[in-house]
C-alpha cells in the first residue's frame, strides 16, 4: 500500500519527537548539582549551564527540568563476550568509553563480565555505528593544562576534579581502554581545540566519484564529523570541486603501521621519564633491523641526537608531522611515498643497551604531540 504524505501538523509533531530524541532531560532531585548531573552524562558543567541558560551554576532548583545535549536513546545493546574490553565495544559500536560508562553506572571501566548485556548510547536501533556529536571543550579548573595520576585514580574522578567531561579526557589521550596508570601525565585540553579550519586541520577537494562516506573512511573519520565541520545539513550532497575541512581529530589519510610485520606495542602514552620529561609518543618493540616505514606520503629529513638518536621527520601530505627515534640506520630521504622504508628499528641514543624499538610521534599540523596509541589499533 502506498504510504500518504504527513500532514502539516503531523510533520511538526514528528520533527519534534526527533528533536527529543536527540536531546535527554533530567530532572533535579534534592542534594543535585549542577556538576554531578554534568559527571552523570559525561559532559562539563559549562556544557550543561550553556545548554539550558543557566547564568549561575550554583542555583538549580529540585524539580528543574535539565536538556542533556546530545543524550540519546539507548536503543542498541551488546552482550559482553570473552576478550571484549570496554575500549573495543565503544570502538566497533562507534561510541566513546565515557559514554558507556556513563549509560550503564559502571564504577570501574575495567571490571566488565562476559554475558553482561551493556546498553550503547546514541544508537538507532539494533547495532549502534553513530558517533556521538564532538562534545564543547571546557576549561579545566584553576586552569590546570595536565595531571599527573596518583595510585587509585581514575579517568571518572580525574574528569569531575578539572570539571571537564570524561569524553575530553579521554579524547585528549587517545585512552581507548579505559586504564591509567600512576605516574602517567595526561592531558586535560586536546593539542587542537580550535574549531574546524584550526590548526591541524586539512582540506580535501571532492573529486568526481568522491561521497561523504569515502572522504570519511580516507581521513579516519566520520560522516557526521565531516558533516557538521561543514556545516552541512544533507550528508549526501557534495559537488565536485567543493573544499572540505577536515578536523585535525581526523586529519589523517588512513596510514601504515610504522613497524610492519607485528610489532608490540602498549599505550604508554604520557609515562614519566628521566630529566622530569614525560613520553610524548609510544613505542613499537621489533627484532633490531626490522624495516621501519612511511606511515603516509611525504618529505623526510634525517638527523643525529643524544636522546633520540637516529630520527627520522616525515613530514606528510596530510599536513601531520610524524616522528622517528632510536633506529638503527636510515632509510629513503627526500620525497617518500608510503611504505617506503625511512629507517631501520633500533636502540641509538639513550636507548642503548634496551630492546631495540622506534618511538613514534604524531603532531598534527607540526604542533604539539598527539597520542599515536588509537593509530597503532587501528594498522598495526
Amino acid at each position: 500500500m502506498r504510504a500518504r504524505p504527513l500532514s502539516a501538523i503531523s510533520a511538526v509533531a514528528a520533527l519534534a519527537f526527533l528533536a527529543l530524541l536527540g536531546t535527554g532531560t533530567h530532572t533535579v532531585s534534592k542534594g543535585e548539582t549542577l556538576s554531578g548531573i554534568a559527571h552523570r552524562y559525561g559532559l562539563s558543567a559549562s556544557a550543561l549551564a550553556q545548554a539550558n541558560g543557566i547564568a549561575s551554576p550554583d542555583r538549580i532548583l529540585v524539580g528543574q527540568r535539565l536538556s542533556i545535549p546530545g543524550a540519546a536513546a539507548a536503543t542498541a545493546e551488546h552482550r559482553v563476550a570473552r576478550g571484549d574490553t570496554l575500549g573495543s565495544i565503544a570502538s566497533r559500536h562507534g561510541t566513546s568509553i565515557a559514554a558507556l560508562v556513563e549509560a550503564n553506572g559502571l564504577a570501574n571501566p575495567n571490571r566488565i563480565l562476559v554475558g553482561q548485556v551493556l546498553k550503547v548510547p546514541g544508537a538507532s536501533g539494533g547495532s549502534a555505528t553513530s558517533t556521538p556529536p564532538p562534545a564543547s571543550v571546557a576549561a579545566p579548573a584553576g586552569g590546570a593544562t595536565h595531571h599527573v595520576v596518583k595510585r587509585g585514580d581514575t579517568i571518572a574522578g580525574i574528569a569531575h576534579r578539572y570539571g571537564i567531561s570524561q569524553r575530553q579526557l579521554i579524547d585528549a589521550n587517545g585512552l581507548t581502554n579505559g586504564v591509567v596508570y600512576a605516574g602517567q601525565r595526561l592531558d586535560l585540553l586536546p593539542a587542537n581545540t580550535g574549531g574546524a579550519g584550526g590548526a591541524g586541520s586539512t582540506t580535501h577537494k571532492v573529486a568526481a566519484g568522491d561521497t561523504l562516506s569515502s572522504i570519511a573512511q580516507r581521513y579516519g573519520t566520520t560522516v557526521r564529523t565531516l558533516a557538521e565541520a561543514n556545516g552541512m545539513a544533507d550528508s549526501n550532497l557534495v559537488r565536485i570541486g567543493q573544499t572540505l575541512t577536515v578536523p585535525a581529530h581526523g586529519a589523517r589519510p588512513a596510514a601504515l603501521c610504522p613497524v610492519q610485520g607485528g610489532a608490540k606495542f602498549m599505550n604508554d602514552w604520557g609515562f614519566p621519564r628521566s630529566g622530569g620529561r614525560f613520553h610524548e609518543g609510544n613505542d613499537l618493540f621489533a627484532a633490531r633491523g626490522t624495516p621501519a616505514v612511511a606511515v603516509v606520503s611525504g618529505r623526510v629529513e634525517q638527523k643525529t641526537g643524544r636522546i633520540g638518536g637516529n630520527q627520522v621527520k616525515l613530514f606528510g601530505d596530510d599536513g601531520v608531522s610524524y616522528y622517528y627515534t632510536h633506529l638503527d640506520g636510515f632509510g629513503a630521504s627526500g620525497r617518500v611515498a608510503a611504505g617506503d622504508v625511512v629507517g631501520r628499528v633500533g636502540s641509538t641514543g639513550n636507548a642503548a643497551g634496551g630492546p631495540p624499538h622506534v618511538h613514534f610521534e604524531v603532531h598534527p599540523g607540526g604542533g604539539a604531540a598527539v597520542n599515536p596509541y588509537p593509530l597503532f589499533v587501528a594498522v598495526c
